[in-house]
């Protein structure tokens, strides 16, 4: 069975085909990125690699090409209406080349918002492979956990860790995140199913201040702080204004628990249990 990883060459992707490359042979996997550069050391492994760029529909297609199992990881660029349409591109090009079946990363608690990129996006390609006629599966992860590691290592440094209070979420890794798709697209069936890859708890920012000062030793001040506070130092980057409004949504959906689910489903698909946050952040802040 042929295996096709899009954006190889980012974080997430790479560490998919590293995964995939413990569960199949080096010629089955189709590595697809806009910069087959960066994939020299797959190549020596014996892994295809392809170039493929979202915003080429054709070019897609001969990337796809001889792929039976495709698993799209969703593009980075956040201006209005873009992603959507690199992702209907993608899920067209599979459909022309006859891929016959797709996966999809998507977001627990994906939501039609037209302030909100992030979600909006990630509910219209649901839809669009939903009704492409393909075999789809849908991977719906929570947050990233990795998004910790900076605040940990601040807290530490400051004696406070700062950040909006509100309902816990279920903070998945992207290494567990990544072993949960390979297993998913390297193995048969799946199709008509949505798993969502999430950790093995559900905390709340008050915890994690906890966590981290019992891993540190230090006493560590939890400081809540409010969505203008984050709105403005966004603001203050000079970040897109579709960038800030999705940044301060997704965070918004957060707090309000759009992220408060546990489920075990990257065990089930990776074959090993999620990290959990003491686990992560100790691992953190000792490499810090």
């Amino acid at each position: 069975m042929i295996v096709g990883i899009t954006g190889a060459g980012g974080q997430l992707g790479g560490a998919l085909v590293q995964y995939a490359l413990g569960r199949t042979a080096a010629s089955n996997i189709v590595a697809i990125t806009r910069n087959p550069e960066k994939l020299e050391a797959f190549l020596k492994q014996g892994v295809q690699v392809r170039a493929g760029d979202f915003n080429d529909g054709a070019g897609l297609k001969a990337a796809f090409a001889g792929v039976e199992r495709l698993i799209i990881i969703p593009t980075t660029d956040l201006t209005p209406g873009v992603r959507i349409r690199q992702h209907t591109n993608a899920i067209q090009a599979a459909k022309d080349a006859g891929v016959s079946h797709a996966i999809y990363i998507s977001t627990v608690s994906p939501r039609p918002d037209s302030e909100n990129m992030l979600l909006d996006s990630h509910f219209a390609t649901e839809q669009a492979l939903i009704g492409s006629g393909l075999q789809w599966t849908l991977l719906r992860m929570s947050v990233y956990m990795d998004t910790l590691a900076d605040g940990a290592k601040k807290a530490v440094a400051s004696g406070t860790y700062a950040a909006i209070p509100g309902a816990p979420a279920a903070y998945v890794t992207r290494d567990d995140l990544a072993a949960a798709a390979a297993g998913l697209l390297c193995s048969a069936g799946h199709a008509g199913i949505t798993y969502h890859a999430t950790g093995r708890v559900s905390v709340t920012q008050q915890e994690i201040a906890d966590t981290i000062a019992k891993i540190s030793g230090k006493p560590i001040a939890f400081s809540a702080t409010t969505q203008e506070q984050q709105r403005a130092g966004l603001e203050a980057a000079k970040l897109p204004l579709f960038v800030v409004n999705s940044v301060v949504g997704f965070y918004a959906a957060l707090r309000a628990g759009a992220f408060d689910l546990v489920t075990g489903d990257v065990e089930r698909l990776a074959g090993k249990a999620a990290e959990l946050p003491a686990e992560f952040l100790r691992k953190a802040l000792r490499a810090g």
